[in-house]
């Protein structure tokens, strides 16, 4: 017999008689009789009882102009960051006229904006920005 099947068999041992010895301290009570079923169950503490965290669902189509950075991260595939993005972009005086134009934002390309465009409600830009065009606008004729 060489050394490796040796220990292996030594394991094989150790790990059997472990278990014994587990079954005889957990299974078997003072009188050494089997407990009953359901008795380490009542040594456990009861479990945890939380309330689970209420459900947020977006009810309607969110004016992506407009609404706050809380509201973006309900809408599917965006999270706290990229909902900064877009919160961000909205700040430096992006507008978002159409779909396409959340492609700018990094993070967004054409599936997920394809996939956003149907919770979401691009408002015309205001008349009374007296900015240049911004993203997915057109000049304004008076």
């Amino acid at each position: 017999m060489n050394r490796r099947t040796a220990a292996g068999l030594l394991l094989l041992a150790t790990l059997i008689l472990a278990g014994r010895a587990i079954r005889h301290q957990l299974m078997l009570g003072p009188d050494r009789r089997w407990r009953e079923p359901g008795w380490l169950a009542s040594q456990l503490p009861p479990p945890a009882t939380e309330t689970p965290a209420p459900v947020r669902k977006l009810i309607g189509r969110l004016s992506i102009n407009s609404c706050s950075e809380d509201s973006l991260t309900l809408l599917p595939g965006v999270g706290p960051v990229l909902a900064s993005r877009l919160a961000a972009a909205r700040a430096e005086g992006v507008h978002f006229a159409r779909a396409e134009d959340l492609c700018r934002v990094r993070g967004i390309g054409s599936i997920l904006s394809a996939r956003l465009a149907v919770h979401l409600r691009f408002d015309p830009a205001p008349a009374d920005s007296g900015a240049s065009p911004q993203i997915g606008s057109s000049p304004h004729v008076p």
